[in-house]
This record gives structure tokens, sequence and C-alpha cells, in this order.
């Protein structure tokens, strides 16, 4: 498979989810809720290409396999933020912060189960966001 075949594939995956995201927000009865969806279905639409480049770029680096975790809306808001301020995309800064925090702790019981409960939840939140 080429780079350039996964990137395609990828970015019609984005745009799929993107359509989706923007069909559930339609049928959304709360003006609010669904404006903050139509708004987070946009964005998605928007960075579109550079997340398909972003992820074509990183599974051609190297493989790579899926996580899925939950966690605390709040978490996810603050990821959100912090990459939009950092012009990345989620996935990839919580790519970052995990690849960091392995690092930083090698040892698994460096961590604690509320820890690790955190850390899956951000996969499963960034799998969701990637898939």
């Amino acid at each position: 498979m080429s780079e350039q075949t996964t990137r395609e594939q990828v970015l019609a995956g984005v745009l799929r989810d993107a359509a989706e995201q923007r069909e559930v927000a339609e049928k959304e009865q709360d003006p609010v809720k669904r404006e903050r969806m139509l708004r987070y279905a946009r964005s998605q639409e928007d960075l579109a290409e550079e997340e398909a480049e972003a992820i074509a770029a990183d599974i051609a680096e190297n493989q790579q396999s899926a996580l899925s975790l939950r966690v605390p809306t709040s978490l996810v808001d603050k990821l959100k933020a912090r990459a939009e301020a950092e012009h990345i995309p989620t996935s990839a800064l919580v790519r970052r912060l995990l690849t960091e925090a392995i690092e930083r702790h090698p040892s698994a019981s460096a961590l604690t189960a509320e820890q690790i409960e955190q850390v899956e939840e951000i996969a499963r939140r960034v799998y969701r966001e990637s898939a």
C-alpha cells in the first residue's frame, strides 16, 4: 500500500466521520448543543487534509496500533484546547504526551491505577477521532 493510498483512505475516513457528526448535530434539538456539534464537525472538515497527512506520515514512519479509552469530558476539552493552541491535531498531542510520560516513567508500576485508566481513556478518544 502506497503512502498516497493510505493518506487518501485516512482522508476519506476523517471526512466520513465529520459528515456523520454533522448528521447527528443537525438532528439535535437543543440549539446550543447543535451549534457546538456543527462547529466541531466543521472544524474536523477544515482540518481533514492536515489530519490525513499527519496520520499517513505516522503510519508510514512507524507501525501503529489503535488504543481506545475513556476520559472525562473536561480532560478531552483541555486536550483539544491545548492541541489547538499548539496548532496540531489532538491525536498528535496525545501521542506526544503518552510518549513523554512513558519515557519519564518507564516502569508500569510508576503509574497509579487512576493514571493508567486516564491514559487508556485518552487513547480510546484518540482512536475514535482518528479512525
